[in-house]
């Protein structure tokens, strides 16, 4: 794995935490975020500190066992308490080279509520999101957590933790903030069109047709595409015309 040039990496990873606090994706000091650097280091947020006024010296550099590798700059801080599922993510996803924990009021609020996210409402959310594991509830920060979220890191980009957050991660910080943007824009329109009387899911055929031609878009299918076509997730039986 290539080594990232750091200081890029550093502003990179600054300027999505800031969006993320101001466009309310995150409140207070919460959230965490990191980027694999290269096989053995990442660069991550450290515990304590507001997202919105981070500075990139405030950034820690650990091992992927977390442990601080680096004190360039960062006035002894330690990593985020919720580290370890980053951890978990790297582990699991080789190819990940970054994560954004965040918690998006709309969407967590679906798994307060009790009520599935997925639903084929809208073509770029199917296919940017897919079928969107959620994590059985775990304590934050404790080991749980790691461990609740293996079997969605395995199957998605994007993962929801009951009643707590968002995970999302991917080649690079900036992909893995898209992700999260993306989630947040599905559940409010999703949450807006069951209040105007019900959301009304894409029909079956449309969004096999929209896996069909994804390519256009520079877009794969979604690796678990088949269970976005089952049950109310998509429209079934005869399609209309709703014109």
């Amino acid at each position: 794995m290539d080594r990232l040039d750091e200081d890029q990496a550093r502003k990179d990873l600054v300027a999505v935490a800031r969006l993320c606090y101001e466009r309310d994706y995150i409140c207070g000091t919460e959230g965490n975020f990191s980027i694999r650097l290269d096989d053995a280091n990442l660069l991550t947020t450290p515990r304590g500190i507001c997202k919105g006024s981070l500075n990139e010296s405030d950034l820690v550099v650990t091992n992927l066992n977390g442990e601080v590798t680096s004190h360039k700059g960062n006035d002894g801080r330690r990593p985020s308490t919720e580290l370890a599922m980053h951890l978990a993510v790297y582990r699991l996803r080789p190819e990940i080279r970054a994560v954004v924990h965040a918690h998006p009021t709309t969407a967590v609020a679906f798994t307060v509520a009790g009520k599935p996210l997925t639903k084929c409402i809208l073509p770029e959310s199917t296919l940017v999101l897919g079928e969107i594991p959620l994590a059985p509830y775990a304590t934050p920060s404790t080991e749980e957590v790691p461990q609740s979220i293996e079997a969605g890191v395995k199957a998605n980009n994007v993962v929801m933790l009951d009643h707590h957050g968002a995970l999302c991660f991917a080649d690079n910080i900036w992909n893995a903030f898209y992700l999260l943007e993306t989630l947040e824009h599905h559940a409010k329109t999703f949450l807006i069109a069951e209040l105007l009387g019900g959301a009304k899911p894409l029909h079956k055929e449309s969004v096999e047709k929209l896996f069909a031609i994804c390519s256009v878009y520079g877009m794969k299918v979604p690796a678990n595409a088949a269970e976005l076509l089952k049950g109310d997730k998509v429209a079934h039986g005869e399609k209309h015309d709703r014109s």
